[in-house]
C-alpha cells in the first residue's frame, strides 16, 4: 500500500474513532457508537497489518477497507438519527426551573404489590419542578437512577439532560405558586411529560410528578426498597381479556387516587421544606395526566374538591368520573381519530369490535360530562396517543406518535396547558380560550362550552 494511502486510512480511523471513544471515557457511550467504533477499529487494524507487510499485493484492500469506515461512520449517524440522544423543548416562561425528589410514606396504606413483604407501607417517590433562580449547576438527567432506564434500543435515554437544576433555590417574587399535580400513562413514569412538567413550572407553577408503585415498571425508594410490576394491558384479544383489563383498571384507578388524595394531604408537609419555603398556595390546585393518568385526573376532581380544575389528555374514563364527570373546569383533549361506525361497533372481528368500542366509550364519556358540567373539547388533527407525552422524541420511528411533528405537538399542547391553569388557577384569562374564537392554530379543533356546577 502507498504511503499517502496508508496517512489516509489511518486518517479516517482517526476521524471516524476519535469523537465516540471521547464520549465512550467520558461516561456518555451507547450502542449507537459500536458500528463506527467497529469501523474504526477495523481501520487500525488493516493499518498494523500494512506496516507489518501482512497485506502485501491485496489491491482490494484500500477500497474495502475505507468502504467499512464510510458504511459504518454512516450507520451509526443513522441510529443516532432514529434513536437520538434528545433535547426537550426549552422552556418559555422567564423562571429558571428547579427540580428535587419528595419522599412520602402512607402509614395508612400497606403496600399490597410488595412481593417482599406484606407489611410494609404504601410509598411514594414524588419529582417536584418550580420556579428557580438560574445558576451555573449542571442539568438533572431524565433519569435520576440508571435501574429506570429501559434496557435495548432506549438504554441511550441514561444520557438525555433536562433543562431543571438540582435543588436550585426558588425564586420568591411571586410565591406563593400555584400547585399542579401531574400522573401517568398506565405504566407510566413521572418523568414522561417533562416537556410539559418544565413548562409549567418555568410560568409559575409548582408541579409535582406522581410514580405509582404496582403500575410503574420499576419504582425505587431511598431504603433501597424496590417494587417491579408489570401490568397487564390486553383488552382486545378475547372478551375474557377486555373483562380482565377493566377489572385491573378499576382497582388502579382507586389505588392511584389514594395516592393523589395522600398527596394531597403531605402538601402541607412539603410546603415546609427548606427549598419551598411557604412557596405552595394550597388553595390552588390543579392535575391533569396522560393516557389513564387523564382517567385518574378525573376521577381525583369528582371526589376531591381541593382539586379545582383538571385536564385529560386522551384516557379513557373509569370509575364515577366516567358517567357522572365532575363540577369542577376541565378540559380533554384528544388525539385525531375517527369516531367508530355502527358497522365496526358490530364487526365479526373480535378484537377490532373490541378496539372500537373502548374507542366509542371515550367519545360518550366526553359528550356526557361536557353536556352536564361544560369545560372545553380539543382535539390535535394529525396527533396519536403518545403525542401528548415525551415519547416521540425518543426515536423517530418507534414512538407512538402521530403525524403531526412532535416539537409542533408539544408547542400547542403546552400553549393551551398553560392558558388552562393560567385562567382556572390564576384567573387570567386568555384569547386561546375565549368561547367561538378561532384558534390560532390549524391543527386544533376547540370548543369551549362554558362551565356549569
Amino acid at each position: 500500500m502507498n504511503g499517502y494511502k496508508y496517512l489516509l486510512l489511518l486518517a479516517v480511523a482517526i476521524a471516524i474513532g476519535t469523537p465516540s471513544t471521547i464520549d465512550s471515557l467520558r461516561g456518555n457511550y451507547c450502542w449507537q457508537m459500536i458500528p463506527a467504533l467497529g469501523a474504526a477499529a477495523s481501520l487500525l487494524l488493516i493499518v498494523i497489518l500494512e506496516r507489518l507487510k501482512l497485506t502485501i499485493n491485496l489491491p482490494w484492500l484500500f477500497p474495502t477497507a475505507i468502504g467499512i469506515g464510510i458504511i459504518g461512520a454512516l450507520v451509526s449517524v443513522i441510529l443516532f438519527y432514529a434513536y437520538p440522544i434528545f433535547t426537550l423543548p426549552v422552556p418559555t416562561g422567564k423562571y429558571a426551573v428547579g427540580t428535587i425528589s419528595l419522599h412520602a410514606i402512607d402509614k395508612s396504606r400497606i403496600e399490597l404489590c410488595d412481593p417482599t413483604t406484606n407489611t410494609a407501607n404504601r410509598e411514594l417517590v414524588v419529582r417536584v419542578w418550580y420556579p428557580a433562580i438560574a445558576n451555573n449547576s449542571p442539568k438533572t438527567p431524565y433519569f435520576e437512577d440508571a435501574r429506570l432506564v429501559p434496557a435495548g434500543l432506549f438504554s441511550h435515554l441514561r444520557l438525555v439532560k433536562t433543562h431543571a437544576i438540582q435543588a436550585a433555590p426558588i425564586a420568591t417574587t411571586a410565591t406563593p405558586y400555584p400547585i399542579i399535580i401531574y400522573t401517568p400513562s398506565w405504566g407510566g413514569f413521572k418523568t414522561d411529560n417533562t416537556f410539559q412538567t418544565q413548562e409549567l413550572a418555568s410560568h409559575g407553577y409548582v408541579v409535582i410528578g406522581l410514580e405509582h408503585a404496582c403500575s410503574v415498571p420499576i419504582a425505587i425508594y431511598p431504603s433501597g426498597r424496590v417494587i417491579r410490576s408489570n401490568l397487564a394491558a390486553d383488552y382486545t384479544s378475547s372478551d375474557a381479556a377486555m373483562a380482565n383489563f377493566l377489572n385491573v383498571a378499576r382497582s388502579q384507578l382507586d389505588l392511584r387516587t389514594q395516592d393523589v388524595r395522600f398527596i394531597l394531604d403531605r402538601l402541607p408537609e412539603f410546603n415546609t421544606h427548606p427549598l419551598l419555603k411557604g412557596s405552595l398556595n394550597l388553595d390552588r390546585i390543579g392535575i391533569f395526566g396522560h393516557s389513564f393518568g387523564g382517567a385518574v385526573a378525573a376521577q381525583a376532581c369528582a371526589i376531591d374538591t381541593r382539586l379545582k380544575a383538571g385536564m385529560n389528555m386522551d384516557g379513557l374514563m373509569f370509575g364515577s368520573s366516567a358517567q357522572q364527570g365532575a363540577d369542577r373546569p376541565f378540559l380533554f383533549m384528544n388525539s385525531d381519530y375517527p369516531r367508530p361506525t355502527a358497522a365496526e361497533l358490530r364487526s365479526t372481528n373480535g378484537s377490532k369490535r373490541r378496539g372500537q368500542l373502548t374507542d366509542e366509550w371515550g367519545f360518550q364519556q366526553r359528550e356526557r360530562w361536557l353536556a352536564r358540567h361544560g369545560g372545553y373539547n380539543l382535539t390535535l388533527l394529525g396527533a396519536a396517543h403518545m403525542s401528548f407525552s415525551d415519547y416521540p422524541l425518543r426515536s423517530r420511528f418507534v414512538n407512538g406518535g402521530g403525524k403531526i411533528p412532535h416539537t409542533r405537538a408539544m408547542e400547542i399542547i403546552n400553549r393551551y396547558t398553560l392558558a388552562f391553569f393560567d385562567r382556572h388557577l390564576k384567573q387570567i384569562n386568555l384569547p386561546l380560550l375565549a368561547p367561538k374564537s378561532t384558534s390560532p392554530f390549524p391543527e386544533v379543533i376547540f370548543q369551549n362550552l362554558g362551565f356549569r356546577e
